[in-house]
């Protein structure tokens, strides 16, 4: 086999590149990882794209070293605080063959896609919650089903579009066309959630530099993906300002002697900052860091327990919270989750089948959620729509551009059908087996 994609994460700190691919027994083999300094992006937003544009090519020039590879396209997350989701709902009457087909709950879809939305808003997917024939409630696959009238529930994750524009732009500037795009709480729980725990209740938390994502899955459908403005670069900025020390002291204190509950730090330690850059020397005590820190966590707390609640579902999600992202790893972090919420929490792990990593150490811990997210899913999305400029092709490969009446359609679609074939698109995940790739032509 020797299809792969590539996907990039854009984070505030740190750009991640990766490509893989699934091998014949459907397990996924990453073949390379990089991952360099992130620049003009502030709080998950790109703020310079010339910057951003070149550590999206940094980035991937790392993971390509030693590959005899060339990246056309890639695929990559959208981050930001004005990430949200919104309910929608429709209904159809069935025709007088009393029976739902796939077309049917097509023009629902369809329906969703006329929601005012904000000025600027764009939905990036579409997620069914649950469909309504004659009554009957909680059905997941309607099609072929006997009635007179269908209802349907959907998610909408919505974001504005400046910021799929502004990431085009940054991959244009790196020498990449942009396959596709994904809200990163949509994919966060790709490849870190068991079935068993999406379909008990589960909470995954992405703790990043400049936003907390947030996604809440319960009876196997994702009810909400949404991000907080606030990260590890603040309680960073907290710890700079409460011990008037320089930002790279700060981050160093933070990652090596951190805790997130300070009733665990020790009384009598302290750490001896060196004269810096006219900075002088001074002493943090392990008990006053970890109170710094304490204060801000409790606040990001505070805004994830508001996400859940908004949900309904605080007291349905028997599989409690996952947490993900460099910010997961600080000491006691997991014990002070654990206090405010009352839920049991664990640590982020790969739960898909993996091939023998080459990056083990890489992409087998809590920090590797959305790059293995954002892969997971464009390996699927490119498997779906069979699109060839989502793939990395080695470079003593003919590349091929799509020439079947099919693809070209795809491809040229335009007003109405255009809109309604990329609706599908984003759909597609949510609906599984629902709606294949013909189900999805308009003629």
């Amino acid at each position: 086999m020797k299809e792969m994609t590539a996907a990039v994460d854009i984070g505030t700190a740190k750009t991640t590149a990766i490509i893989g691919r699934y091998t014949i027994d459907r397990k996924l083999e990453v073949v390379g990882y990089g991952s360099t300094d992130t620049r003009g992006v502030r709080n998950g937003v790109v703020v310079n794209i010339e910057e951003a544009g070149q550590s999206i090519r940094e980035a991937v020039d790392v993971a390509c070293r030693g590959l005899k590879l060339k990246v056309r396209s890639i695929y990559a997350g959208l981050s930001g605080q004005k990430i949200r989701t919104r309910s929608a709902s429709g209904y159809r009457m069935i025709d007088e063959d009393g029976e739902v087909t796939r077309e049917l709950v097509s023009s629902l879809y369809e329906e969703v896609g006329r929601y005012s939305l904000q000025p600027g808003e764009k939905i990036f997917h579409v997620v069914p919650q649950e469909f309504i024939v004659d009554g009957e409630m909680g059905i997941q696959q309607p099609v072929g089903m006997a009635g007179n009238r269908i209802d349907a529930m959907f998610n909408l994750i919505l974001a504005p579009d400046s910021y799929r524009i502004n990431l085009r732009r940054c991959a244009e500037k790196a020498g990449f066309e942009l396959a596709g795009v994904f809200v990163n709480p949509f994919v966060q729980g790709e490849a870190y959630l068991t079935e068993d725990e999406k379909e008990a209740g589960v909470v995954l938390v992405d703790f990043g530099a400049g936003t907390t994502g947030v996604s809440v899955y319960y009876e196997n459908r994702l009810r909400l993906a949404a991000e907080l403005p606030f990260g590890g670069a603040v309680v960073t900025r907290d710890i700079k300002e409460g011990c008037n020390i320089i930002a790279r002291h700060a981050e160093l204190l933070k990652v090596q002697f951190g805790r997130a509950l300070a009733e665990l730090a020790p009384d009598n330690k302290v750490v001896q900052i060196p004269e810096s850059d006219g900075w002088p020397a001074k002493e943090v005590s392990f008990k006053n860091l970890s109170h710094i820190i304490q204060a801000r966590m409790e606040e990001i707390l505070e805004g994830i327990s508001y996400q859940i609640e908004s949900t309904g579902l605080m007291h349905k999600l028997g599989a409690g919270i996952v947490i993900t992202g460099g910010g997961a790893g600080m000491a006691d972090m997991e014990k002070l989750i654990s206090f405010k919420t009352g839920l049991d929490v664990r640590f982020g792990r790969p739960v898909i089948p993996m091939k023998e990593l080459l990056f083990a150490e890489q992409v087998n811990g809590p920090e590797a959620a959305n790059i293995l997210g954002l892969l997971v899913k464009g390996l699927k999305k490119r498997e779906g729509m069979r699109n060839v400029d989502a793939m990395v092709i080695h470079e003593d490969e003919e590349e091929e551009r799509p020439t079947n009446h099919r693809q070209q359609h795809r491809q040229n679609g335009n007003g109405f059908k255009g809109v309604f074939n990329n609706l599908f698109e984003k759909a597609r995940d949510g609906l599984g087996n629902l709606i294949s790739d013909e189900d999805m032509e308009m003629n």
